[in-house]
C-alpha cells in the first residue's frame, strides 16, 4: 500500500522536467519564513461539502507542531506556494501525489499536492483517520521531507499510523534548521 508518489521538476532551461522519486531525498525550500496553502474547494454533485477543509486545518496545525514552518492559507492558487487539488482519479493503492517544483539551485519554489476524494480502503482506521493520514502525509512531502524507513512515522511509505509523529516532526526540524 504506496502512500504517493513525489515528482521533482526542474524549471533549468528548455530541456524536459526531470522526475525524483519520492524517498531519495529531502528537499528545502528557496525561501524561509511563511509558507501559502491554497485548497481547491470541493463539493459533491448535490452541492454538498464534506470536512476535508476541517482535515486539512488539522493536517497544517499538526505540522506547525514543529515550529520548523509556518503556513497560511490563501485564497487564490496563484498565490500559494502549495496548492493541494482534490481527485476522483487517483487509484485507491495511490490515494496522493505531490508534484515539487525547484530553482535551478534545487530549492523548492512550489509544491502541487493531489488528494483522492475517497479514502484509500486501508484498515489503518476509519475513513476520515485515513484520508487526513493521506493528506498530512502528502502536505509532509510539500514541506520537502522523503519517506521515511521508520513503520512508526507518517511519512513511511506504507503509513501505518493516522497522525503525524514526534518523529516526523524532529525530521521537519532537521530538514528546516540544516540537519537534513
Amino acid at each position: 500500500m504506496q502512500q504517493g508518489s513525489v515528482v521533482l521538476v526542474s524549471h533549468d532551461g528548455p530541456s524536459s522536467p526531470s522526475g525524483v522519486a519520492a524517498g531519495e531525498r529531502s528537499y528545502r525550500w528557496s525561501r524561509s519564513g511563511t509558507l501559502s496553502l491554497w485548497v481547491q474547494p470541493w463539493t459533491d454533485n448535490a452541492g454538498r461539502t464534506f470536512n476535508r477543509d476541517k482535515l486539512v486545518e488539522e493536517a497544517v496545525n499538526a505540522w506547525m507542531r514543529s515550529n520548523a514552518v509556518h503556513i497560511v492559507m490563501v485564497s487564490w492558487p496563484m498565490d500559494a506556494d502549495i496548492r493541494l487539488y482534490w481527485s476522483d482519479k487517483l487509484p485507491p493503492s495511490n490515494p496522493g501525489v505531490t508534484m515539487l517544483y525547484s530553482s535551478k539551485s534545487g530549492r523548492l519554489t512550489h509544491a502541487d499536492v493531489f488528494i483522492s476524494i475517497a479514502p484509500a480502503p486501508w484498515d489503518i482506521g476509519t475513513p476520515d483517520r485515513v484520508l487526513y493520514a493521506t493528506i498530512a502525509h502528502e502536505l509532509g512531502h510539500a514541506l520537502g521531507l522523503p519517506h521515511d524507513p521508520s513503520l512508526s512515522a507518517l511519512m513511511h511509505p506504507a503509513p501505518l499510523v493516522t497522525s503525524v509523529t514526534d518523529e516526523d516532526l524532529a525530521h521537519l526540524n532537521a530538514l528546516v534548521h540544516g540537519g537534513a
